[in-house]
Order: structure tokens, then sequence, then C-alpha cells
């Protein structure tokens, strides 16, 4: 941002808005609206708050436990409740809802008291009475949780390069001792876990 900018007096951004420093979005609020990284010195204080609150570090704590109990669950967590299937979206996307296990029925019973819990810090999270919407944005954005899992994704990548010459196998074409006969590339495809952090906060 541009000492120059017009900056607007309530949230304390440019006029054109701000590319994000960490995910380059473009962004006309004080919060991006990718990965949640504070574009202001506004977002910056509301931060600070937000760290202090133990609300918030008691719902990250939460969060991370009703993602566990889920995998354990093996994701066949019942449809009970609007607060619960929100939560379950929110955690790891659409849930099948099938039958559990007897066997699993205590995890249940675990999660479903974890997601109540939840619901009821989120409830409880209130920007300060007379908080101009800017600064009910930031309260909320400086709440946001990030709640890691895991997921498995297929990767292609290119594991040599056999030539035209004699058809041997080689990591890339300058090892061939004559590559101007050209040659073709071999690819594999691959399973592997990938860790995503998603934001889950009190609309």
């Amino acid at each position: 941002m541009s000492p120059t900018d017009v900056v607007c007096d309530e949230c304390g951004m440019p006029a054109d808005g701000v590319r994000c420093p960490q995910c380059g979005t473009l962004n006309v609020r004080s919060f991006c609206r990718k990965c949640n990284a504070p574009l202001t010195k506004a977002a910056i204080r509301a931060i600070e708050k937000a760290t202090q609150d133990p609300k918030v570090r008691r719902a990250a704590e939460l969060m991370d436990h009703a993602a566990e109990l889920e995998a354990m669950l093996g994701h066949a967590v019942p449809l009970v409740s609007e607060g619960e299937q929100r939560l379950e979206e929110l955690l790891g996307g659409k849930v099948e809802f099938t039958a559990v296990e007897e066997s699993q029925t205590e995890l249940l019973q675990e999660y479903r008291q974890v997601v109540k819990d939840i619901n009821q810090l989120f409830e409880e999270m209130l920007p300060p009475a007379g908080s101009t919407p800017q600064e009910q944005f930031n309260y909320y954005s400086a709440r946001k949780i990030a709640v890691e899992s895991v997921r498995k994704v297929q990767v292609t990548r290119r594991t040599g390069w056999v030539c035209n010459f004699c058809g041997c196998f080689h990591n890339k074409p300058s090892e061939c001792c004559e590559p101007w006969h050209g040659g073709t590339w071999i690819y594999e495809t691959i399973e592997q876990e990938e860790t995503i952090r998603e934001y889950v906060y009190k609309d």
C-alpha cells in the first residue's frame, strides 16, 4: 500500500483495494477473503485482542478435538441438528450420514458434547456494543479458527526420460549422449497426503 493511496477513514483500506502479500488475492476489506491474512493496522489490533480471548483459545482446542473424533468415527456421524450439520460441513465438507456401530456410541456422545460446547462458545463471541460494521467484521475475522485436516490427493509427476537413440532411461535429456534424437517423458501418478487449513468462525 502506497502512502499516496486514498484511504477509507473507517476501514483503513485504499480505494483500489490491496493485494494480499501472502496469497496475492485482491481485497477491499481489512482481512484477506481467501487466506484471512490481516491487511490493515486495525486488523492486526483485532487479532491481538482475539489471541488474548480465552473463548477463542478454547474453541480452537475443541475444533481440533472434534476433527479427531470425526476421523475416528469414519465420517459416519448421523444428522441430529442443523447446528451439528453446519459444523460437520465446516470441518471437512459434506458428511455422509450412515449408521454408527455400537462400539462407537461413546465416541459419538463425546462428539455431540464437543459440538454443543463449540456452538455455545460461538454464541458467546459477540463484538462490543456500539461496534461499527467494519469493527464487527474485524472482530469475527480475527476469531476465525484454523482447523487442520489431512486428505489424500493424486499427484502426477515426471519420473524420467527414455531416449530414442538407444531406448535407455535417463533422469533428463541432457544425460543422453545424443539427445537430439528425441525421446519420451515418463510420468507416474501417486497418492499422497496433503494438509489443509480451513477457517471456521461464527457467522
